[in-house]
């Protein structure tokens, strides 16, 4: 009865994957080209990293392998969901380090333009959002159509066979877990390192002193290091020549790093400076005024993110900077007000010390062609995967 079962279900999957849900549907490659009202009704009060402001910003500094294309779906006229995408040039080297034997023959030879349902430079979910009165589960069956609906369009550019969705939290798991009834593979990645920071902390202080001694002390030495080795700490404007040093820092960290879906180029940081205000800052190490280190922050909500580092790895193997960099982003979170920081993924213990605790997070992949799709998901299995380490940080 259970493969019997698994056939009838398989049938049924069939059917609803070619059955339309009877929903309107604009799509665009431009941002502008969608009406403010119809966009902004449903992206407002949900991540910045929807807003048009910083969408626009990413459209104008997109990295070379990406490009952007936008959804909203209507019922009765009305805007219910509404989707953010990039169209990449992905490789299997990019994805996961190639190694060897046949796991890496394959990331060494994958080659394919994926259709991203997210931001590849940011972690979250960061590409869809619902109207309020939208059962979720329905907005999700609504997203797997959409993105369909875009991958047939994209035939006159190149196939698009490859469709990723990115970054799911445990807290919208259970909802979006119906588009695998459209072939869509649930991976889970490396955690997201999230430090709460709770209604009694409103200084950088308040946050050390509710520290255990063996952390509190640790923060400190590294703050009187680069004291007295003549290290400032500042917030700092961004202009072309600004924009230009943190992207060469930014590289420095982008070329260690295992998985590089999309590199930055430069204006980006410039780009989002312009267009978030307040909502953004750039806090840097300098010494002498050379620049050792930097750290940007925006502020999604009541959330700090940190958002991207560059280290001078030189100066770093003297020196504490990139540890200092996570305190400052704190440090920053606290002044905006937020009740948490998040670091994202990569140097988990780092941020362990600091307080922050793992929040699991999924992707959901799928490809056109079945023994693909099934490739697809070994291919993701090798991607690096750690676990956070346990740490009691705080003061009981």
């Amino acid at each position: 009865m259970k493969i019997i079962d698994k056939v009838k279900d398989k049938s049924q999957r069939h059917i609803e994957r070619h059955a339309t849900l009877g929903y309107q549907y604009l799509f665009a490659e431009s941002i502008g080209f969608i009406k403010h009202c119809d966009w902004d009704g449903i992206a407002d009060g949900n991540s910045i990293f929807l807003s048009r402001t910083d969408l626009e910003a990413i459209e104008a500094n997109s990295p070379e392998n990406t490009s952007q294309r936008y959804a909203v779906a209507y019922s009765n006229g009305e805007p219910v969901v509404i989707a953010a995408c990039q169209v990449a040039e992905i490789t299997g080297e990019k994805l996961a380090q190639a190694g060897n034997g046949i796991k890496g023959a394959i990331a060494r030879n994958y080659k394919e333009r994926a259709l991203v349902c997210g931001n590849l430079l940011s972690s979250g979910l960061h590409g869809v959002a619902f109207a309020k009165a939208l059962d979720p589960e329905t907005g999700w069956r609504i997203v797997a159509e959409m993105l369909y609906k875009i991958r047939r369009g994209e035939k006159l550019s190149g196939n698009v066979d490859f469709v990723l969705i990115k970054d799911i939290k445990e807290l919208e798991l259970e909802a979006s877990q119906i588009i695998e009834r459209d072939s869509y593979r649930r991976i889970q990645t490396d955690p997201s390192m999230v430090l709460e920071l709770g209604n009694a902390i409103s200084s950088f202080d308040d946050y050390i002193d509710n520290l255990r001694s063996k952390y509190r002390a640790k923060i400190k030495k590294v703050i009187t290091e680069l004291e007295q080795a003549g290290f400032e700490c500042s917030k700092i404007e961004i202009n072309t020549a600004v924009d230009k040093e943190l992207h060469r820092l930014y590289l420095e960290v982008e070329k260690k790093s295992s998985i590089r879906s999309a590199t930055l180029p430069i204006g980006y940081f410039l780009g989002l400076y312009n267009a978030l205000g307040d909502n953004f800052s750039c806090i840097a190490i300098k010494r002498n005024n050379l620049m050792a280190g930097f750290v940007t922050v925006i502020m999604d909500g009541n959330e700090a993110v940190a958002y991207y580092i560059g280290v001078d790895y030189q100066i770093n193997s003297d020196y504490p900077i990139y540890f200092r960099l996570l305190q400052l982003a704190i440090e920053r979170g606290i002044k905006m007000g937020c009740a948490r920081v998040s670091f994202g993924r990569t140097a988990l213990e780092p941020k362990a010390n600091l307080g922050a605790t793992p929040v699991d997070t999924f992707i959901y992949a799928r490809h056109r062609v079945a023994v693909v799709n099934y490739i697809v998901r070994q291919l993701f299995k090798k991607a690096p995967f750690d676990t956070a380490p346990e740490r009691a940080v705080t003061k009981l």
